[in-house]
């Protein structure tokens, strides 16, 4: 929990109940939706090296091929290329982003009620509850995303969301068993490697944010922090994003290769072991790094922006 949550909170309720909710929801929608649109286009291309597509296979493993891979979508597809699925990343990322912090406000105060309860423990328990809170809601949204995002047909017919949802569907009904009955459940394709690399990642966000913020608060003076606000919050948001990024990066590989999988065995659903070893045998331990480059040049904005702009709409609507 930031130190404005905490005098705000010190001060008593100024809003009701519900207001809160909602002003907190809408930072932070604002704060997801405003980091997403400013990486897109490298979203995408993070997404195409991770899944190796054939077409992108040639440009991993060099700065230059990262920039020629850009141009190369541009060239082929447009500008609308370089974001093709962000309607979806942006349905998914808003009410993520709005449900992940208004739930981090609360379990925060929850967890942490005074100063000397903010421990690394209870830091990284309150980021992990908050990453899970709204994954159940948000993954088929993150996952039709995906689909669009590995789609690189240049044919005159671009695909569309509901293309990508009657192909998930179609998958489903055709795979047989519990997943021919209920064709939804491939629209949650490598949900359990998400939920499990969202604790070490969402927690691990958030215990350097409040760790970061708090060491800030203790070595810099008052006039300090007031003056260089936004930047030191934009500064320590990078350094979480890049922390979290690293550590949990082979998790998100074999999500992401789960979550495509469907492309090339529409019939069922590939487990952990054999995703792992797809990955393996493609490229050996590197693949599971493939675009982490990429990864930490898209990452690292998208955590500072989000964390310094929740921050700035938190401010602005008073709360």
């Amino acid at each position: 929990m930031s130190r404005d949550s905490e005098r705000a909170i010190s001060k008593g309720p100024r809003f009701s109940q519900s207001e809160f909710i909602l002003r907190s929801a809408f930072a932070g929608g604002f704060a997801g939706g405003l980091a997403k649109t400013a990486v897109a286009p490298l979203e995408r291309l993070k997404i195409l090296l991770q899944t190796h597509n054939a077409e992108f296979v040639r440009f991993s493993g060099s700065w230059r091929g990262a920039a020629q891979a850009l141009q190369y979508i541009a060239q082929t597809q447009g500008i609308r290329g370089l974001y093709q699925g962000h309607t979806l990343t942006l349905a998914r990322a808003i009410p993520h982003a709005a449900v992940g912090y208004t739930v981090y406000e609360k379990v925060g105060k929850w967890l942490m009620p005074t100063p000397e309860s903010h421990t690394s423990l209870r830091r990284l328990t309150a980021g992990a509850i908050t990453g899970m809170s709204a994954m159940p809601l948000t993954y088929p949204f993150e996952l039709i995303r995906v689909r669009l995002a590995v789609e690189t047909s240049q044919s005159p017919i671009r695909p569309t969301p509901w293309s990508a949802v009657r192909g998930i569907m179609a998958e489903g009904r055709s795979s047989g068993g519990i997943t021919g009955l209920m064709p939804f459940l491939h629209f949650y394709r490598g949900f359990t490697v998400s939920l499990l690399g969202t604790v070490p990642y969402r927690g691990g966000i958030f215990l350097v944010w409040e760790t970061l913020n708090a060491q800030a608060r203790e070595r810099l003076s008052p006039a300090t922090l007031q003056a260089n606000q936004t930047r030191i919050h934009l500064a320590i948001g990078a350094i979480a994003g890049t922390v979290a990024q690293i550590f949990t990066y082979p998790l998100e590989v074999i999500r992401r290769t789960q979550q495509a999988s469907g492309k090339g065995t529409p019939n069922r659903m590939i487990g952990f072991q054999e995703t792992v070893r797809s990955v393996w045998m493609a490229a050996g331990w590197r693949g599971f790094f493939t675009g982490l480059g990429i990864g930490l040049v898209k990452q690292v904005p998208t955590h500072s922006i989000s964390l310094a702009s929740w921050q700035l709409a938190k401010k602005a609507l008073n709360i």
